[in-house]
């Protein structure tokens, strides 16, 4: 049976902050769909078309089928991908959520070093990255 699309999700390995995340969401990967590619490898960061600063500011997904998911369109995408957690993935694109989800996701990454229950900033990357400009 041919291997099921996966999705590539390019991650700071070195940070707490992305490793604690990735150690909550592999769990749920019951059907091995994700992969996580750490972006401080230069043949990582070679696949994927965006500046490093943006990488560090923003998820980002690249599907079986070439795209890329970004941000809160990329949390969809995993999310989609899980079993268990499937149907928030449905639930994030239904309309009002999907008007502001983007939004809550931007104030969420500026804010992700002071969520309770997550690592404080990593060294290499204090201060914590600037809102990303839209």
């Amino acid at each position: 049976m041919p291997q099921p699309p996966k999705l590539e999700i390019f991650m700071d390995g070195a940070c707490p902050f992305c490793q604690a995340v990735r150690a909550r969401v592999e769990p749920f990967d019951t059907r091995h769909r994700l992969v996580f590619a750490d972006y401080n490898d230069p043949a990582v960061a070679a696949r994927a078309p965006f500046p490093r600063e943006r990488l560090d500011q923003e998820m980002h997904v690249h599907a079986a089928d070439g795209s890329w998911h970004v941000g809160y369109a990329g949390w969809i995408a995993v999310l989609r991908e899980l079993p268990r957690l499937a149907w928030l993935g449905f639930l994030l694109r239904l309309w009002p959520i999907r008007l502001a989800g983007p939004a809550a996701y931007r104030w969420l990454a500026r804010h992700r070093y002071r969520l309770p229950g997550f690592p404080p900033v990593c060294e290499k990357t204090a201060p914590p990255p600037q809102p990303i400009a839209r």
